[in-house]
C-alpha cells in the first residue's frame, strides 16, 4: 500500500500564496466585483495549490503527476481570473460556471490520478 502524506507548512505557504494573489487580483481588479473576484481567485488557487505543494506520496510517478496536473490548473485559474478581471464582467455567473467547471475538471482528474496509484 503506498502512503500519501500531508505536510502543513507547505499548505500554510499554499494557502498565503493563493490568499495574496487573490489580493493582488482584488486590487488590479477594474470592476465594482472587485472583492469577489479576489476571494474567488484566492480560493480557487488554494483550491489547486494544496495538492501541488502540500500532499506528498510513496508512488514518485504520483507525485510528478500530480505537480504537472496542478501547475497546468493554477496557469488556467489565473489566466480566466485575470482575463475576467481586466474585462469588467457584467455577469458574475459565468465567471462562476466557468471557474467552478475547471475545478470540479482538476478535481476530478486528480482523484483519478490517486486512485489509479493506489491499486
Amino acid at each position: 500500500m503506498k502512503e500519501t502524506s500531508f505536510n502543513v507548512i507547505p499548505a500554510i505557504i499554499a494557502i498565503a500564496v493563493a490568499a495574496l494573489i487573490g489580493l493582488l487580483a482584488a486590487t488590479l481588479c477594474e470592476s465594482r466585483h472587485d472583492t469577489i473576484i479576489g476571494i474567488t481567485t484566492g480560493v480557487s488557487l488554494a483550491v489547486t495549490l494544496l495538492p501541488m505543494l502540500a500532499i506528498r506520496s510513496s508512488a514518485r510517478g504520483l507525485n510528478v503527476n500530480m505537480r504537472l496536473v496542478s501547475t497546468i490548473f493554477v496557469v488556467l485559474v489565473l489566466l480566466v481570473n485575470f482575463i475576467v478581471c481586466f474585462n469588467t464582467p457584467n455577469k458574475l455567473t459565468i465567471y462562476f460556471i466557468i471557474i467552478g467547471l475547471i475545478l470540479l475538471t482538476y478535481i476530478g482528474v486528480l482523484y483519478s490520478l490517486i486512485r489509479r496509484s493506489t491499486e
